[in-house]
C-alpha cells in the first residue's frame, strides 16, 4: 500500500468519527475529576504552549488569577512566580481534550462541561461560558468581583447545572444542531437559537434542584445567548480526542491561538502543534478609539468548533454574523465555499435553507490547503493586549501551520517505514 492510499484510508477513519459521532453533553464535574492528567498545580490554556516569558498579560492574568482561586498562592504575583519557577504546570487545553475560549483557563475545581460520544467512546471538556458580564477571567480580568463570580460557578451554579443535566439523560448536540438548522447561528461567534433550544432542554430539570437560587440561575442560564458555545467545544473534543488515534490522517483535529502563535492539529499526529505568528482578527471594534495596535494575535480554543465545520466554515448559516463585522452575504458564502473547497465531507443534519439546502463542510485537509492555496477564514473574537476584549471578525488560517503539519504527517510515514 503506497503512502497516500494509506493517508487516505486514515482520512476516511477519520471522517467516519466526524461524520457519525453524537457527542452527547452528559454532565459538569470539577475538572481535577473529570479531565484525564489534571493535577491541583495544573491549570489549562488555549492555544499552542508558549514559553513563559511569551505569555501575554491577559492570559498570563487569567492564569495568575486561577491560582489565587484554587489557592495555590496569596497574590498574583507569587503566582507568577510559582509559574516562572514550575511549581505551577501551564499545559495546552486541547492535549487534555478541553477547550479554553478566549483567555479563558481551566484550573482544579473550576465545573467543566462533560461531553460524551457513545458511538466511538471519546470525551470532551470545556468550562462554562460565564455570560454577558464583560469583567471575566475568560477575557483576561481578575479582581475581587471576578473572585466572587467563580467562587458562584464552582460552589453554587456548577454543582446545580450538573445535577440538571444528570437529569436530563444527557443532551444531543446534534440534535440542537438540526432542530436550530436555519435560524441563523454559525455556533462560533452567534449561537442564540441553538443556546435558546438547549435551555429549553434544561430548564425543566432545574425546577427539581433543590437550591434557594435555582430561580436566579434559570434566569442567568435563559438569558446567556452564547451559552451552547461552550457545550458545543465540549462536544468537538469528544469527537477529536478519538480522531487524533488515528495515524497518518491529514485531516485537521484541533486549532487555537494564544495571542503569539496560532497552531493546529492533525489527526494523524494526535497533539502535536504546527504554528505560525497568529493573525489579527479583523472586523467590528467595541469602541471607536481601538485600533489594530491594541489587539492581540488570535487568541482562544473556540475555534476548535471549526474543526466540526461551524463559524467560519459555515459562514453562510449565520450571515447576520458576517453583515455585523463588515462582510457582506457574498463574502459569508465565499468562506463556506473555500471550506467546501478544502474540506473531505459535509454534514446532511443541518441544512442551509438559503444555500439550497447544503449541509456544512466537515474534515478539512492539509493537502487540500496547500496544494490549492486556498486558506479557511475563522470567525473569533478579538482581545485587547491589556485584557477584555476587543471586538469580533474574522481571520484567515495561517498557510504555514498546514505545511508544517504535513512534514509532520511525512516524517511520521517516513518512521512508519523505517
Amino acid at each position: 500500500m503506497t503512502i497516500e492510499q494509506r493517508v487516505n484510508e486514515a482520512n476516511q477513519k477519520v471522517m467516519d468519527i466526524l461524520l457519525n459521532g453524537r457527542p452527547v453533553w452528559k454532565d459538569v464535574r470539577p475538572a481535577l475529576e473529570a479531565i484525564p492528567g489534571m493535577t491541583r498545580e495544573s491549570i489549562l490554556v488555549a492555544g499552542p504552549p508558549l514559553p513563559a516569558e511569551k505569555i501575554t498579560q491577559p492570559i498570563r492574568t487569567s492564569i495568575c488569577g486561577a491560582a489565587v482561586h484554587e489557592k495555590l498562592a496569596v497574590s498574583l504575583d507569587e503566582a507568577w512566580q510559582m509559574v516562572l519557577d514550575g511549581r505551577i504546570k501551564i499545559k495546552p487545553a486541547q492535549d487534555y481534550a478541553c477547550g479554553c475560549a478566549a483567555c479563558m483557563v481551566v484550573s482544579a475545581t473550576m465545573p467543566v462541561i462533560v461531553a460524551e460520544d457513545p458511538v466511538y467512546g471519546g470525551k470532551g471538556y470545556a468550562p462554562i461560558h460565564p455570560g454577558a458580564n464583560p469583567k471575566v477571567l475568560r477575557w483576561g480580568l481578575y479582581d475581587g468581583e471576578v473572585e466572587q463570580d467563580l467562587c458562584w460557578m464552582r460552589d453554587e451554579f456548577g454543582p446545580a447545572l450538573g445535577q440538571a443535566v444528570r437529569a436530563s439523560g444527557g443532551i444531543d448536540l446534534v440534535t440542537v444542531l438540526a432542530k436550530t438548522a436555519g435560524m441563523g447561528d454559525e455556533n462560533h461567534n452567534r449561537q442564540p437559537a441553538a443556546s435558546m433550544y438547549l435551555a429549553l432542554q434544561i430548564i425543566p430539570h432545574f425546577m427539581d434542584v433543590e437550591h434557594p437560587k435555582k430561580n436566579d440561575m434559570v434566569r442567568f442560564l435563559a438569558g446567556n445567548d452564547r451559552f451552547f458555545l461552550h457545550v458545543m467545544m465540549a462536544g468537538v473534543e469528544a469527537l477529536t480526542v478519538k480522531a487524533k488515534e488515528i495515524p497518518l490522517s491529514t485531516v485537521m483535529a484541533g486549532m487555537g491561538g494564544n495571542g503569539v502563535e496560532f497552531g493546529i492539529q492533525l489527526s494523524g499526529t494526535g497533539n502535536r502543534w504546527y504554528t505560525a505568528p497568529a493573525p489579527v482578527i479583523h472586523g467590528m471594534l467595541l469602541k471607536p478609539s481601538y485600533t489594530e495596535e491594541d489587539l492581540l494575535g488570535y487568541l482562544g480554543d473556540s475555534c476548535v468548533t471549526e474543526v466540526y465545520g461551524l463559524g467560519g466554515m459555515s459562514s453562510i448559516a449565520g450571515p447576520a454574523y458576517a453583515r455585523f463585522t463588515g462582510a457582506t452575504f457574498a463574502e459569508a458564502k465565499e468562506r463556506t465555499e473555500k471550506a467546501r473547497a478544502v474540506s473531505l465531507g459535509e454534514h446532511t443534519f443541518a441544512p442551509i435553507p438559503w444555500d439550497e439546502y447544503r449541509g456544512f463542510p466537515v474534515g478539512i485537509d492539509a493537502r487540500k490547503v496547500v496544494g490549492y492555496n486556498i486558506l479557511p477564514i475563522s470567525h473569533g473574537g478579538s482581545a485587547l493586549k491589556t485584557g477584555g476584549q476587543a471586538g469580533a471578525g474574522a481571520a484567515e488560517l495561517p498557510l504555514e501551520c498546514f505545511r508544517e503539519a504535513l512534514r509532520g504527517i511525512r516524517d511520521e510515514a517516513l518512521r512508519k517505514q523505517q
